[in-house]
């Protein structure tokens, strides 16, 4: 694996003076208005707290699109269940003849992913899962803001989980939510101390890593620097089986992991606070000006697509997928300029060109750029021409 440089720009939203408000009106709602919700540390969490629900049993089958993360899968294998990869149509959406051949008698549930923040069809797979006696579980990680045929994302499935740390300036944060189910049987509770002064000191020191002002440096710098040594502390004393990951989530951290003993943790308390009083109108408003810049900007430059030509009024924007033509050369020219990008290239090692043609594509040759509510205007024009220079340049 290449190490490149840090990105220049935070791929992620960082916490801002900016991100707070009281301001409640908004015109797109989120995935928490869809029903009960509760909030766990990560999504993966979520899946996996939604398959024990479920009674997911080892040898059943559940349906996963071919282009995934691995943070999707491995609560599924977790819960002893094997994965049923289905194909996708050249935009993202589920192909509904492939997934009726993967049927059968151990088919359990049907994972339909809202990728990108652009909804799949939930109610014609809503009715497809009704007649072949499936549970639908909504993967809105991308999509905590939407809106489809007048209801909140995640309103169609049994279950629909969602990812606060793609869309809020937080260190933790996964949602389950149900309109269909009662979520009273889940007991969560707080994880350690250490994780919950891990999730306000990772929060500030990654807001000042890109952005902060000499005064802010100044009363804080002792803080974090305190904090970094207690967290190398802990590293190098870690015995009896005890690791890092144990005092924070895999998801916290960057990785795809998947461990049990967060099963049972609430998100923290300075992640809920966060949620609470940052402005939801300014998240949906920010991110669909961003991305709609970044369209208008790359849209019809050669050697690339995007992937959505068009930005509905009810859709509010993960990232700014882009199809590139030639990415063994842009990705790695990207990186070196230090653009923040993600891209999907890592699939089970069954995706190939035979199971879905699609889906191999698209982990290699589709771009994710951030356009997330806390880009300044000189940040998110310099990462365009830093692209455009890039591709022009084919």
């Amino acid at each position: 694996m290449v190490n490149y440089p840090k990105p220049i720009l935070p791929v992620n939203p960082i916490l801002s003076w900016a991100s707070f408000g009281n301001d409640r009106v908004k015109t797109i709602p989120s995935v928490l208005e869809a029903g009960t919700h509760c909030f766990l540390t990560s999504g993966r969490m979520s899946i996996a707290m939604a398959l024990k629900l479920i009674g997911i049993r080892s040898g059943d089958k559940v349906l996963v699109p071919a282009y995934h993360c691995s943070s999707m899968v491995e609560p599924i294998l977790w819960a002893g269940a094997d994965c049923m990869f289905y194909r996708l149509h050249p935009e993202a959406s589920a192909d509904l003849d492939d997934i009726k051949r993967k049927l059968d008698s151990k088919t359990r549930v049907l994972m339909v992913t809202h990728y990108f923040g652009f909804p799949q069809q939930s109610r014609l797979l809503r009715e497809f899962c009704d007649s072949h006696q499936l549970l639908l579980l909504e993967d809105c990680a991308h999509a905590f803001f939407g809106r489809q045929d007048g209801l909140p994302l995640g309103s169609y499935g049994d279950y629909a989980i969602a990812s606060a740390m793609k869309f809020f300036p937080v260190f933790d944060g996964g949602c389950l939510i149900s309109s269909r189910h009662s979520l009273d049987q889940i007991r969560l509770e707080p994880a350690s101390a250490v994780f919950q002064l891990k999730a306000v000191m990772d929060s500030l020191e990654r807001a000042f890593a890109h952005r902060s002002s000499r005064l802010a440096r100044f009363f804080f710098k002792l803080p974090l620097h305190l904090k970094r040594q207690i967290w190398s502390n802990i590293k190098a004393h870690s015995q009896g089986g005890i690791t890092v990951t144990s005092y924070t989530p895999p998801a916290s951290e960057g990785g795809f992991g998947f461990d049990t003993a967060w099963l049972d943790k609430a998100m923290s308390l300075y992640s809920k606070w966060v949620m609470q009083g940052t402005s939801q109108k300014r998240i949906i408003e920010q991110r669909r000006k961003n991305f709609l810049r970044l369209l208008d900007a790359l849209g019809t430059l050669p050697h690339c697509r995007p992937l959505h030509t068009a930005l509905p009024d009810t859709v509010v924007p993960y990232v700014f997928p882009l199809w590139v033509e030639k990415p063994e050369i842009v990705f790695p020219e990207l990186k070196r300029k230090r653009v923040p990008i993600l891209r999907w290239d890592f699939l089970a090692d069954r995706i190939d060109a035979t199971l879905c043609p699609v889906s191999s594509d698209m982990a290699l040759k589709l771009f994710q750029f951030p356009c997330h509510q806390e880009l300044k205007p000189e940040e998110l024009e310099w990462m365009i021409t830093q692209i455009r220079d890039t591709l022009l340049q084919q």
